[in-house]
This record gives C-alpha cells, sequence and structure tokens, in this order.
C-alpha cells in the first residue's frame, strides 16, 4: 500500500483552490484535482499490509489540541529558477508542531525525513518550462482562508492512469492534549 500522513482541507477552500489553478498555464503541468488537495505531513511509501497496524498504532500515539491553520500565498519548489511544484502555503506553528509528532511517531519504523517541513497544498506538477511570475506575484500573499485542524489522515494513494485516487485507512482525533 502507498501510504502518506495527511490534514484534509475543507471542501470550501478546495474550491477556492480549484479556482486558484484556472490561472495557472494550461501546457507544461499537471494540475492536481482540486477533490485530492491536502496537506502532507509524512509521505510514507510502499507499506506491507502486514505493517499498517503497526503504523496505525504509531500515529494512534499522537496527543494534539485542535488548531487553526491559514492557507496564504503562493510559492514554487525547489526555486522560481527550476519549477517542478507549485503550491499554496499554509501557516501556523501548530501544524509544524503536528507534522513533528506525526514523525517522531513514526521514526522508529520509518527513516527520519531529511527535508525541512514546509506545510503546502500542491496545485500543480511542471512537466517543462513554464513561465508564473505573474502568477506568484499576483497571489504571493493572499489570504485564501483557514480552518480547524481537529483530526489527521493516513491516507492510501492508488496510481492510475487518470491520475491518484485516495481513501482514508485510519483518522485520528485531537485529543484535546498539547
Amino acid at each position: 500500500m502507498r501510504l502518506f500522513v495527511a490534514v484534509e482541507v475543507p471542501d470550501i477552500l478546495k474550491e477556492m483552490m480549484g479556482k486558484l489553478e484556472a490561472e495557472l498555464p494550461s501546457d507544461g503541468l499537471k494540475k492536481v484535482d482540486p477533490t485530492l488537495i491536502h496537506i502532507t505531513l509524512k509521505f510514507l511509501g510502499e507499506v506491507g499490509k502486514t505493517e499498517v497496524s503497526g503504523v496505525e498504532e504509531a500515529l494512534s500515539g499522537v496527543k494534539f489540541a485542535p488548531f487553526n491553520v491559514q492557507l496564504k500565498g503562493v510559492g514554487v519548489f525547489p526555486n522560481p529558477d527550476y519549477v517542478k511544484v507549485v503550491w499554496a502555503g499554509s501557516q501556523g506553528a501548530e501544524l509544524k508542531a503536528l507534522a513533528s509528532k506525526v514523525e517522531e511517531a513514526l521514526t522508529p519504523i520509518f527513516k527520519k525525513e531529511a527535508r525541512r517541513f514546509s506545510g503546502h497544498l500542491t496545485l500543480a506538477r511542471v512537466t517543462r518550462k513554464i513561465e508564473i511570475n505573474e502568477f506568484l506575484e499576483k497571489h504571493r500573499d493572499e489570504l485564501f482562508g483557514g480552518f480547524v485542524v481537529n483530526k489527521f489522515v493516513l491516507m492510501e494513494s492508488v496510481l492510475k492512469g487518470s491520475g491518484p485516487e485516495y481513501s482514508v485507512v485510519g483518522e485520528f482525533a485531537a485529543n484535546g492534549l498539547d
């Protein structure tokens, strides 16, 4: 099973991200289906079906209180001169703290992530050089809205010709502790 840990985004914000994606060029990139937009806390990759219960057990030990996340601004990875991913940003120290707790809980099972956590919503993956400076400048500091994070999910991603299909494997609710 190809798994990742994520925070789901409310439908109204997914719709807003879809409208934002519509401003991107139609050539040279593959836009993410807005219904699939989420914030990845940790990508796990291929996990054997027999290992999933251990992953769920580790994640059930993550303690956190509900918190607010703001979606603000747009950017690119790895840098503006070599764009591979176009994203909308997420802000909030609590989101970074949750990602850190997830990482810590899973470190006995998975290799620790070398890259620093950067909360974002992937809007598109670039397939060839594109010009998006105007888009970046227009939306760099735009506030798209916010929502309360009161759970995170373990998701399975099944890759298909038409794009990935996601299904929730497990949900982990906030428990009032920080």
